[in-house]
């Protein structure tokens, strides 16, 4: 701070606050020191402060209206007051908030990336606030989910219903979510998968094949697959599908066997992510999904895995290991 700043300050006297003063003379403090505050931004903060109980309260009346917000509405409530803004803005926000600020209909264009800002509807306070609630995971609930439920009345919690699948109904379609934070989200549910990870690594120890903490679909391809013979790959390639992939057929496995018979690491972890999306969504039901990027801001949107293949990156499955890990985590290419 250079020396004209510390003049400045010296300009504004602090007061030292005395709990034995009266209350007419705390008022009279007040008064005096905002009669030397120009700080705009410090007097906004000041007045939201002294409104905050009547700004609360407007809060909580309008978004009780809102069922998915009704749930956890003093926590809602504290994350929009808590949210960097000035007071109009949180008035304006409030106002506004029945009729939505998400685009349904730019969010679910099918296999199409979007940035937030193409579907964030509002000024810019309004994506502070979906980046407040972005993180907000309560039990049952990923990144995401709970934001886009409380800002659109043409979103749902699906959980509030046994006959919707998936985390979210937007516009009537029940949808999966799958948010990046730090990683991207695995395409299973451990409790519904009914895996047999446990009979796969009985083959592989039959075979000879030691497996550790466990076998990646790169340490299968890099230095496991060319110690045995052809007839143990097929074999073994077939195991593990059968073993990981519950909902689908034979038929449907034919690329990830291959890939696990000749292909390398990457092609292992590629045929493996769209295995399964199918067979998640047919232990889960669901009816399309939609993937957010919360670090670099962007959404995908599809029904159809084949259709945006180009863009899904899979990280490495584990042909055999703790059930966790079993399913890579996935993610979209922008």
């Amino acid at each position: 701070m250079r020396f004209l700043e510390f003049k400045d300050v010296e300009k504004k006297p602090l007061f030292e606050y005395d709990s034995g003063i009266t209350d007419q003379e705390l008022k009279d403090l007040i008064v005096q020191r905002l009669q030397s505050e120009d700080d705009r931004n410090m007097l906004d903060r000041i007045y939201q402060a002294l409104e905050q109980s009547t700004l609360d309260e407007r809060i909580q009346a309008t978004l009780g209206q809102d069922e998915d917000a009704k749930s956890r509405l003093s926590i809602f409530a504290g994350l929009v007051m808590n949210t960097e803004g000035t007071y109009a803005e949180k008035q304006a926000f409030i106002d506004s908030y029945a009729e939505g600020y998400i685009d349904t209909q730019k969010l679910t264009t099918p296999n199409q990336i979007h940035q937030y800002a193409e579907w964030l509807i509002g000024p810019p306070f309004v994506e502070r606030v979906f980046d407040s609630l972005y993180g907000y995971t309560p039990q049952g609930i990923g990144p995401g989910e709970y934001a886009l439920a409380v800002l659109s009345p043409d979103i749902q919690a699906s959980g509030r219903s046994a006959e919707m699948a998936g985390d979210l109904v937007i516009n009537g379609v029940m949808c999966e979510v799958k948010a990046k934070q730090q990683s991207g989200g695995r395409w299973s549910d451990n409790r519904k998968a009914k895996m047999n990870i446990r009979a796969t690594e009985q083959a592989f120890n039959n075979a000879g094949i030691e497996v550790g903490k466990g076998i990646s679909g790169k340490m299968w391809a890099d230095n496991i697959r060319n110690t045995l013979e052809p007839a143990v790959v097929a074999e073994l390639s077939k195991l593990v599908v059968k073993n990981a992939f519950a909902f689908v057929n034979d038929n449907e496995a034919g690329g990830l066997v291959q890939a696990l018979e000749s292909g390398d690491g990457r092609q292992i972890a590629h045929e493996w992510g769209m295995l399964a999306y199918e067979n998640y969504q047919r232990m889960s039901n669901f009816e399309t999904m939609l993937l957010l990027d919360g670090p670099k801001r962007h959404s995908l949107y599809f029904s159809d895995v084949n259709a945006v293949s180009a863009v899904i990156n899979a990280g490495q499955p584990y042909l055999v290991g703790p059930e966790q890990q079993i399913h890579p985590q996935m993610t979209f290419k922008i």
